[in-house]
């Protein structure tokens, strides 16, 4: 016992030893920012505000952001660029071959409403003179115009010829006509142009007229509606009986119904001239209307 107390002690007396020679551990030196420093690494104005008010920054920002739009917005830049406008693609006025008497397409509209139309059909027994309608049938006479100075109807033939008391010529039972007027603008001479001439046809204007009086120059149809194509009438009695609105009226004659009656069957149209008379000139005409249809072949029937 003694001896293990003594090596207990003598244990405890060597720590002391060994602590007293072990060197304390330094402290660590803790250094105080300068007052002045620590004051400055605060956020001051501007700064300051958005770190104090954020939703007050958030406000002004979509403030300045509007602001901005708006005023691109006004002034047309950028995004707000009024897009270019599509170029319409000029219309295209139809072709007719002279030689075959087809058109690729019915004429496009271009004549002046509002102009005065005069169209001079000369023919061997001397000149017809019409005052065309634009303003009734604005489709019919440009119709005719084109065709006219297209040199369609020239060469063309006066096939049909109705005189009251006498066989008509599109009845094949021969009984007596009641009608009297003269049917021209046909390629064929009995008037049968078939489908493919002048290859379409045109829409009927509207209303439909119930004059038919005499010197009244009409478009031939088929008998439907739509149908009219190239051929035309001329009345030389009163048809306002038989035609009541069944064709399309497009001027009158104003000199020549003396030659009118003299036509006969197989007569030609030398030519077809347009004058086109607008306050203070006179000029050719430069004419044509639009609508599309199946072409037939145009003859008026009572």
């Amino acid at each position: 016992m003694p001896k293990t107390a003594s090596k207990r002690a003598q244990a405890r007396k060597m720590a002391r030893v060994a602590r007293a020679h072990t060197v304390a551990p330094e402290r660590p030196v803790v250094r105080r920012t300068p007052s002045a420093k620590r004051k400055s690494s605060k956020p001051r104005g501007f700064a300051a505000f958005v770190s104090n008010y954020p939703w007050a920054t958030t406000i002004f920002s979509l403030v300045v952001v509007g602001v901005i739009v708006l005023i691109l917005h006004q002034q047309q830049a950028l995004f707000f660029a009024p897009k270019p406008k599509a170029t319409a693609t000029p219309a295209v006025q139809a072709t007719c071959d002279l030689k075959t008497h087809k058109c690729d397409k019915a004429p496009i509209m271009t004549i002046d409403k509002n102009a005065t139309y005069t169209a001079t059909i000369k023919t061997a027994k001397g000149d017809i003179v019409l005052q065309l309608d634009p303003k009734t049938a604005p489709i019919a006479v440009n119709n005719f115009v084109f065709l006219a100075q297209s040199k369609w109807y020239d060469g063309t033939y006066f096939w049909r010829v109705e005189v009251p008391g006498k066989p008509s010529p599109i009845d094949p039972s021969g009984t007596p006509s009641q009608l009297s007027l003269i049917q021209g603008g046909s390629v064929a001479k009995d008037g049968n142009d078939g489908t493919g001439v002048p290859g379409y046809s045109i829409k009927d204007d509207s209303p439909l007229p119930s004059d038919y009086t005499p010197g009244t120059i009409s478009m031939a149809n088929t008998g439907n509606t739509d149908s009219a194509s190239a051929q035309f009438f001329i009345t030389i009695g009163d048809e306002s009986s038989f035609f009541s609105k069944t064709y399309v009226t497009f001027g009158k004659v104003t000199s020549g119904m003396d030659v009118v009656k003299k036509i006969t069957p197989q007569d030609k149209i030398d030519t077809i001239t347009i004058t086109v008379q607008t306050p203070g000139t006179a000029t050719p005409g430069n004419g044509t209307p639009s609508s599309t249809a199946p072409a037939s072949t145009a003859t008026a029937k009572p």
